[in-house]
């Protein structure tokens, strides 16, 4: 399988195929939004200008000045977005759909619109400021269509657009912020329902000081109520099929991609039973270790349960799956060395196969670079007198271009040497990383990363105050009662 070297996770520059895919995006959603929305005034809303021709002109042009102004602050603020194609997809289609759903629910009411919705769909799924600013361009695309509405000979209400306008801005910011990051469900609906309850209590404060008729007072309370709840409900929905749809990396995604029932882990669980205790151990090792480096903690765990997926594919030729017998006994050296090697390209392909979204499924590439396998390598140095070339006793993967998988590099081969020791302590352990360390570092295995020196003793002192207590001796009781 061919290994895209020059795609490191997350450090993307921007070229020319990342604008051109961008431009053509937004193009795409200005023309979407402007041709939609003039056949609901010309056929829903019949509505008549004076000069229909130039109206509908300057209604585009201020449609395609709101999603250019969005276009600059996302190529110059938000590159990452631009660089990672799903991700900018994702959000701005969250803006797409609510603004439709919007701006054709204002036919019934103005009030009943789910007015910040963007901010309850992105903010679990993308960060802070992108559902926050998600949110601000939606509400500017639905305030200025409908007040463009109202211009054009519209019945809508003008104090109930600016009620809702002021709604949107406040409650989608606060739900921005409260959200953003929380894998708990529970969480997700408490917080959106004091979102929601602030807004309400908004909303009816404004009708009360405006005398709104009695006949239509029950009515706008509940077309209220559904505006600032149903967001909530909606975002409940959607956000899970945003993730799948686009194969988003989210730490609610992340959790499910970690669970033992999960379909590709239940597979190691069940056929690799020796793999899938070692990736549970790394996983453990790798979860500390970001937390104490400041980076996601699930995905460095996502990313340990999966690194040695490919070993599905052969799982007796993996010492730790192994009982007596070694098949690589009966094999010449350069054959265990295209098996052994294999395992890493496997389980690229096997994520991709399973859809195992980028972030996670490349590491199964990086855990091992561009190592020497030094067990069959020295094997065939001892059948020959001839010259043994290093690189057919060696990984073909991609050095670490992220912290995370230097992280797995770093824990997998820590907690198997680990693992191999007589009577390890603390000292020894010490000593055993150190060294790892340093011969990674010497081999360039960390050239195309950015992680510190200071970063790596950290790894190395998390991993030695780990082993006390993930590998800790159990006291002997005696025998008898």
């Amino acid at each position: 399988m061919e290994i895209q070297k020059s795609q490191p996770i997350g450090k993307i520059p921007l070229n020319k195929y990342h604008i051109i895919n961008a431009v053509l995006f937004f193009v795409g959603a200005m023309v979407v939004t402007s041709c939609a929305t003039i056949l609901k005034f010309v056929f829903w809303d019949k509505l008549k200008f004076a000069r229909a021709g130039l109206s509908y002109t300057m209604y585009c042009a201020g449609i395609v000045l709101i999603w250019a102004a969005l276009f600059i602050y996302t190529i110059y603020s938000r590159r990452e977005l631009v660089s990672t194609t799903k991700a900018l997809y994702a959000v701005n289609a969250s803006i797409i759909f609510t603004y439709f759903l919007c701006v054709f629910i204002s036919m019934v009411d103005v009030l009943i619109m789910p007015i910040y919705l963007v901010a309850f769909i992105v903010a679990p799924i993308s960060k802070r400021r992108d559902a926050f600013v998600g949110n601000m361009f939606a509400i500017f695309l639905i305030i200025y269509t409908l007040l463009f509405s109202r211009i054009g000979g519209g019945t809508l209400p003008l104090r109930e657009i600016v009620a809702m306008f002021i709604v949107g801005i406040t409650g989608g910011t606060a739900a921005a912020y409260l959200i953003s990051g929380d894998t708990k469900r529970s969480n997700y609906i408490l917080k959106g329902l004091v979102v929601g309850t602030a807004s309400l209590a908004f909303i009816l404060l404004c009708l009360y000081t405006d005398g709104v008729d009695e006949e239509r007072l029950l009515p706008v309370i509940l077309y209220a109520v559904a505006s600032v709840y149903s967001p909530i409900i909606l975002g409940l929905v959607l956000q899970p099929l945003v993730e799948v749809a686009f194969n988003l990396v989210t730490n609610s995604r992340l959790v499910e991609l970690t669970d033992h029932n999960s379909k590709l882990i239940k597979m190691l669980r069940t056929q690799a039973p020796g793999t899938f205790n070692h990736c549970q151990a790394v996983a453990n090792f790798a979860e500390l270790c970001a937390t104490a480096i400041g980076e996601n903690p699930y995905l460095a765990r996502a990313c340990a349960y999966y690194h040695d997926i490919g070993k599905l594919m052969n799982p007796q030729y993996y010492k730790e799956n192994q009982g007596e017998v070694n098949p690589h006994d009966q094999l010449l050296p350069e054959v265990s060395a295209d098996i052994i090697r294999s395992h890493t390209t496997e389980g690229l392909r096997i994520c991709n196969e399973y859809r195992i979204p980028y972030e996670v499924s490349h590491v199964t590439v990086q855990h091992h670079g561009t190592l020497l396998i030094p067990v069959f390598y020295n094997k065939a140095k001892q059948l020959t007198d001839s010259e043994v070339d290093p690189y057919e006793y060696s990984y073909h993967g991609v050095t670490p271009v992220t912290k995370v998988a230097a992280i797995i590099m770093l824990c997998d081969t820590g907690e198997a040497a680990i693992r191999a020791m007589t009577d390890p302590d603390g000292e020894k352990v010490d000593k055993l990383l150190t060294g790892l360390i340093r011969s990674r570092i010497e081999a360039g295995q960390f050239d195309n990363c950015d992680i510190s020196l200071r970063d790596l003793d950290i790894i190395k002192q998390t991993i030695i105050d780990a082993y006390g207590g993930l590998f800790h001796k159990r006291l002997q009781y005696p025998s008898g009662k």
